[in-house]
């Protein structure tokens, strides 16, 4: 692997075959590495061209390529985002900007800690500044005592769902509470 992928959580790779005459068929999107779930998956895909409404200021058609995902022989399509299941609106709002506040920290401020007692080292990050974000995040009414209890129990919720999702560890490390992304099939990945 590059250096440069090394501290990235998300590495993406555009694939397909080229043939003699510089055309490119079964083009796909491959995962090549993916620190919060697995890697390794492809997703087929064309680039149809598709024409703008209106046309350039010389009357000229504009053009364009667009992704269309395509289903694949085993039936790989880009799977549905596990932090959007949950039934309930208000609470499927509240763990998807969890999940976004999570994302944007862990890769500020995130530390690559060993998960207790001896498991693999993960990226993780204090909870607390989390909290934080996601407090920050929160439109809500009322009073000031108000707006902070309901930001808490947003906050508790989407992360008491999250955690029983299985999306994400939670775990005190020297006195610090800490969070990171779960991997309920990691021993799938590993098989492969």
């Amino acid at each position: 692997m590059p250096a440069e992928e090394g501290a990235s959580d998300l590495v993406l790779a555009c694939l397909g075959d080229k043939s003699i005459s510089g055309s490119v068929n079964n083009t796909r999107l491959a995962v090549r590495k993916n620190r919060g779930g697995r890697q390794g998956r492809k997703y087929a895909l064309t680039l149809p061209a598709v024409e703008a409404l209106q046309p350039d200021e010389d009357g000229e058609p504009i053009t364009t390529m667009v992704v269309d995902w395509r289903p694949t022989p085993g039936g790989n399509r880009p799977e549905p985002d596990p932090w959007a299941e949950s039934r309930r609106q208000d609470q499927r709002t509240a763990v998807l900007r969890l999940k976004r506040v999570l994302m944007e920290i862990l890769v500020d401020q995130g530390v690559d800690l060993p998960i207790p007692p001896d498991g693999p080292t993960v990226r993780m990050v204090d909870k607390d500044l989390v909290q934080e974000r996601f407090y920050s995040r929160t439109p809500v009414e009322g009073t000031p005592k108000q707006k902070r209890q309901l930001r808490f129990l947003q906050f508790k919720r989407a992360l008491g769902w999250a955690e029983d999702q299985q999306l994400i560890g939670i775990g005190e490390i020297e006195g610090v509470t800490y969070l990171w992304l779960s991997r309920p099939d990691r021993e799938e990945d590993e098989q492969c």
